[in-house]
């Protein structure tokens, strides 16, 4: 980050201008932090596009394209303003350093660490055609290596696929080394130009030059066009042949993403989750450049002295102003929405571009409503049904409910932006509310129509047409969605992969004689599932190949496929298992060797013998679970020794969610937050914080970024300031 320059703005929007973070031919990219704390990267948009008459309407449709990607390996999109003089769009900061940097200070990858960056950026690319998005610049500075992963970042000048009307003829946008020869000619480019791009990119990992080389703009663009790529510098040949295949002139000959995704994931390379996978040297920078960027000039905080302690962070100046703001920060609270009437939180809350969705219930009748994310206010309401078990999934601007009653489950799909009612269907799903799935065009959950007709049910997001079926035995937990493939089990022992867009099975492979509800976990290239027996079968994600096979589980009586088991959890590299007695087993998701056992059986916590199948939550080198007792533990990821240990009061149960640094927790008597590497106490909201006659206990918690989200009272929606920093 670089110090502001005269003419810079000194707040967009929001957020307050702490620096510079880069420019380019679509404008400047700067540092910011939201009035609670949080930081972001705002993208402002040049004056002469600003100006352009038909600029405006072709940036608010990429913000709202850009609103709907959503995968592992993306930078998300959480606020903007295309009605700005000068529009602009913020994204979540990300810590760490762009593979531009990384490969100019420390030199290319080794090809086992470019494989698992190249995996990372296929799934990236999935996730982003699958939003209807084309990214088109796609380039090493806008790789970003973090503490989580590889993310791609700067949907700035991405197109929605159908808008190519808008882009007008002639003007090639994006970066020249490594954009695609129709680009360069400024034609129409689809999803095939960023795989040419992602091919650039691996050339660059590998070799630390782009495969055009450098010059002026005109050489390069010449040479991207009409002359091979220079690739003798990447000595694996594999590497070599695939990147040649990426940047073929012909769009139609390069290969799309999930088939680069299972070139990359066809051998035993490492996961791109974390940072085990880079070079030392690379992950130590990495870790080194902390969770948030230093501030440039005087100190962004300052701090006045209240009764015995210290006051909340002030961002206001002097005198009664600065007082005044003091206590206005002090609550931890953002905002809240009360339910109208006698209402109840029946569900929720559930995050979707910029809305918070909750259900509210009195007696038989449910209402859903949708708040402002950054407001609190009331967008819409409708009445679509809802039970305590209900799922949601969203595609682009389309919400999906799924609600179980009795023997059968309510589909609806509705419009995110009104709450109009868009379509319903329903089908038997035996009282248990499956999780949906959305993505290419296709809203997608297990059920039956009656007997013989199990299986799985695609409907056309738009309308709830029937797209197709694919019929199996009873479907047995929860479906996952990796790679554009449908994972999941059914009661006669297979596990199954079932391309969404199509309905068509690419493989299946069989378990056992019989399965409970095991439900798989996918990552990585690799999906996991637990057998009757307790143990972990991993398998190719792509194409069904087997990977490996754990030895059972501890801390069970034998059997899998209770209602509470919620089957492995695949992060970072790492396969978590659950077992009864609080028992977590890490099992090395390269090969299935045990990593680490934590609880009765293995560090002697107090874990009580009636503990259901834990698992953590993984972030910032952490696993971190209620580990027995009403304790929270925090376990080192790679090792399983306990970093820290916390005393909980009462619950409900619910799983800790993890925002920036804090991890947070809904108890009976409030919302507790942590400090995730130390366990300090960081944050608390109490009876004392909520409106007069509230109850203070908390039940529902979402997290979206840094931004945390909790039902509580019974009747509120609250949206929570981040945790204070130190």
């Amino acid at each position: 980050m670089s110090a502001t320059r005269p003419g810079d703005p000194r707040r967009v929007g929001p957020y307050r201008v702490l620096g510079r973070l880069g420019a380019g031919g679509m404008g400047q990219v700067l540092l910011g932090r939201s009035p609670g704390g949080r930081t972001v990267a705002i993208k402002i948009i040049h004056p002469a596009l600003a100006d352009e008459p038909d600029f405006r309407s072709r940036f608010r449709r990429e913000v709202t394209a850009a609103r709907a990607v959503d995968g592992a390996y993306t930078a998300a999109v959480v606020d903007a303003d295309p009605d700005a003089a000068r529009p602009w769009l913020a994204t979540a900061y990300l810590p760490g350093m762009s593979l531009q940097d990384a490969v100019a200070e420390h030199g290319p990858l080794p090809p086992p660490a470019a494989r698992a960056l190249g995996a990372g950026l296929a799934e990236a690319l999935l996730s982003i055609h699958r939003a209807g998005v084309v990214h088109r610049d796609l380039k090493p500075s806008n790789v970003m290596l973090t503490p989580e992963g590889p993310r791609v970042i700067d949907f700035g000048i991405a197109r929605s696929s159908d808008a190519s009307a808008l882009t007008r003829t002639g003007v090639a946008l994006g970066t020249p080394a490594y954009m695609a020869p129709e680009q360069a000619a400024g034609e129409t480019a689809g999803p095939a130009a960023d795989v040419f791009s992602l091919g650039a990119v691996l050339a660059y990992a590998l070799t630390g030059s782009g495969p055009f080389g450098h010059g002026a703009v005109h050489e390069v663009m010449y040479r991207v066009m009409h002359m091979p790529p220079d690739l003798g510098a990447i000595s694996d040949p594999g590497l070599r042949v695939l990147v040649a295949s990426c940047l073929e002139k012909d769009p139609a000959r390069r290969p799309e993403p999930p088939e680069v995704l299972r070139t990359l994931t066809g051998g035993q390379s490492p996961s791109p989750d974390g940072t085990r996978w880079l070079p030392a040297a690379v992950a130590h920078a990495i870790a080194g450049r902390g969770t948030e960027p230093a501030s440039s000039g005087p100190g962004r905080r300052r701090f006045l002295a209240v009764g015995a302690g210290a006051a909340w962070a002030v961002l206001a100046s002097g005198g009664a102003a600065a007082f005044f703001m003091a206590r206005r920060d002090d609550s931890p609270l953002r905002w809240t929405f009360t339910l109208p009437g006698d209402q109840s939180v029946r569900v929720g809350p559930f995050i979707a571009p910029g809305l918070v969705l909750i259900v509210g219930a009195e007696r038989l009748d449910t209402t859903t409503y949708a708040v402002d994310a950054r407001t609190g206010e009331r967008r819409w309401q409708g009445d679509f049904g809802a039970t305590r078990d209900s799922k949601l999934a969203i595609l682009g601007g389309t919400g999906f409910l799924c609600d179980a009653s009795g023997a059968s489950s309510a589909l609806t799909g509705f419009d995110l932006a009104t709450g109009r009612r868009l379509w319903s269907a329903s089908l038997r799903t035996f009282t248990m509310t499956p999780a949906p799935v959305a993505g290419a065009g296709v809203f997608c959950v297990p059920g039956s129509e009656g007997i013989g007709s199990d299986g799985l049910y695609a409907f056309d997001a738009a309308t709830g047409r029937r797209r197709w079926q694919y019929r199996t035995e009873r479907v047995m937990g929860d479906v996952v969605l990796a790679g554009g493939l449908c994972h999941f089990t059914d009661e006669d022992g297979f596990l199954y992969a079932v391309d969404l867009a199509t309905g068509a099975a690419r493989w299946r492979q069989r378990l056992a004689e019989r399965l409970g509800a095991a439900t798989p976990a996918a990552g990585g290239g690799l999906v996991a599932v637990i057998a009757p027996d307790r143990r972990v079968h991993a398998f190719d994600a792509a194409t069904g190949a087997p990977r490996w096979k754990s030895e059972p589980a501890e801390g069970s009586s034998g059997t899998v496929g209770g209602l509470g088991d919620p089957g492995p959890l695949l992060a970072g590299g790492t396969v978590y298992v659950g077992g009864a007695g609080g028992v977590l087993t890490a099992l090395d998701a390269r090969n299935g060797a045990r990593r680490w056992l934590h609880g009765t059986a293995g560090s002697g916590a107090a874990s009580p013998a009636g503990k259901g199948h834990q698992l953590p939550v993984v972030g910032g080198g952490l696993a971190v679970l209620d580990d027995g007792a009403g304790t929270l533990a925090a376990l080192d990821a790679a090792t399983g020794r306990v970093r820290w240990r916390r005393p909980l009061p009462q619950g409900f149960g619910e799983r800790p969610v993890v925002a920036g640094n804090v991890v947070y927790l809904a108890m009976v008597d409030g919302v507790h937050g942590f400090d995730l590497a130390t366990g300090r106490p960081r944050y608390r909201l109490g009876r004392d914080d909520l409106p007069e006659e509230s109850l203070s206990s908390a039940k529902g918690i979402a997290a979206d970024g840094a931004d945390v989200y909790c039902s509580i009272g019974g009747d509120l929606l609250c949206a929570l300031r981040p945790a204070p920093a130190g």
